[in-house]
């Protein structure tokens, strides 16, 4: 799978930028629950959360000892920003360096944007790219719709770990489809690993991607694959070793919280989808096809992906798929307060992957459908911390009105970034012809 640059990439990953990180988002339990853990560990070099169990309903219980009940990716990840954080506020806020850093207004937006925000800007520039890769002219629509008319947007400047999963899991499978030599695919085990180290259903991906390395690089490939997996999971072991008393136990066996009694049940609270959980999952709240109409068009484009390249297809689709049934499972498909059923997040990118080839045979209803999703993401991103709907309450917080700006002020602002980001990357489309680029050539060697 090949990647190109596009007309106005600059601007277009600009103007997204602009437009989703200076949301500054009520503070919520995945901020104290991780970033108690990465205090911990910057300030005390321990990995329970004893001091803080109160102040984070996320959380879990055992051998007396209180814990995160998240996965330590973010939590680890966050530590360079703790650290930076503390030497700036010994300084400039001196008064705030007693208070946990999820309390401190600045020091929670600039953790949020280096544990969120730059991998989202990331996968936007990566998506944008693949997308220019598969039909030329589609890359500055694609990377519009994914980051301001999908959650990936809302989620960027928070800590959930969404983002740096799909992010991780994206990456993996790009270089999955470039591999030439079985070692290559150790770098595609690499990352995926990272991405189970952020959130554990990553898991189930990495495993679609060794069986993706057995088929199209041979057994060594799926070795190399998993070999490249490694160094994830000794982190984690060895955090599950010092946290509940053995490499394998995850946190989700120890939580501690109102949702204990759901979670206990099936797989950590997982089970078969639900008419519940399917309606969750794609209309009511924030559903998928309610706030990204476009993935129906994209939907589409995937049968002409397949047709395509059948096994990436079928990789991408497959890994989509995995997310998506397991977020239609779980008993609370939303997680709580969040801008959508925030488990199906890493399944974005893989599902836009249609959305090229939805260009090329649908060209004005997907556009139209488009610009329907980057007005209703925009309407997404400016009321889900407010509320769990559609459902306009109060002007957010935002960087600008923490600068002096009213907050309907900074919210116009955001607007118009974000319409400006539409606006590029649409106009620029309607003059384009669409050409889906010619299949790569590429062999894997399976010795």
């Amino acid at each position: 799978m090949r990647v190109f640059g596009y007309r106005r990439e600059w601007l277009v990953l600009l103007l997204v930028a602009l437009t989703t990180l200076p949301i500054d988002s009520v503070e919520t339990a995945q901020d104290s629950s991780r970033l108690a853990l990465t205090e911990q560990i910057v300030l005390r070099g321990k990995v329970n959360i004893d001091p803080y169990w109160k102040q984070t309903i996320d959380r879990a219980f055992a051998n007396g000892h209180w814990y995160s009940d998240k996965a330590p990716g973010v939590a680890l990840l966050a530590i360079p920003a703790v650290e930076a954080s503390r030497v700036v506020d010994a300084i400039a806020n001196p008064s705030d360096r007693h208070k946990a850093v999820w309390l401190r207004t600045w020091t929670l937006w600039g953790i949020r944007i280096w544990a969120g925000g730059v991998a989202f800007l990331a996968l936007v520039w990566l998506l944008g790219r693949v997308a220019e890769g598969l039909v030329a002219g589609t890359g500055a629509v694609t990377a519009a719709v994914f980051g301001i008319g999908t959650m990936a947007g809302s989620l960027a400047p928070t800590v959930f770990g969404h983002i740096p999963d799909a992010l991780a899991l994206f990456a993996a499978y790009v270089l999955g489809t470039r591999a030439r030599w079985p070692r290559d695919w150790l770098w595609v085990g690499l990352l995926a690993g990272i991405g189970v180290l952020f959130e554990y259903p990553a898991g189930l991906a990495a495993v679609i991607l060794v069986v993706y390395a057995a088929i199209r690089g041979g057994r060594f490939a799926a070795a190399w694959t998993i070999a490249g997996g490694i160094p994830a999971a000794i982190v984690l072991g060895t955090y599950n070793q010092l946290a509940f008393g053995a490499p394998w136990r995850l946190s989700y066996r120890y939580t501690d919280n109102t949702f204990t009694p759901q979670q206990s049940q099936n797989l950590f609270g997982v089970g078969f989808p639900s008419l519940h959980g399917l309606w969750t999952l794609l209309i009511d709240g924030h559903g998928l096809l309610l706030v990204s109409p476009v993935l129906l068009a994209a939907g589409a484009g995937l049968v002409r992906f397949w047709k395509r390249q059948r096994l990436e297809a079928a990789v991408a689709v497959g890994i989509a798929v995995v997310f998506l049934f397991y977020t239609a499972g779980y008993f609370l498909p939303n997680g709580g307060l969040s801008p959508g059923p925030r488990f199906a997040a890493a399944a974005l990118p893989f599902l836009l992957l249609g959305l090229p080839f939805a260009l090329v045979r649908w060209r004005v209803a997907t556009l139209l459908l488009s610009a329907l999703t980057i007005g209703l993401g925009l309407f997404d991103e400016l009321t889900w911390s407010i509320a769990n709907r559609l459902d306009f309450l109060a002007w957010p917080v935002t960087v600008w009105s923490l600068l002096g700006t009213s907050r309907h002020v900074g919210s116009y602002i955001f607007l118009a970034t974000g319409a400006g980001a539409g606006v590029v990357a649409l106009l620029g489309a309607i003059g384009h012809r669409f050409e889906e680029r010619p299949k790569p050539v590429l062999q894997s060697a399976s010795i």
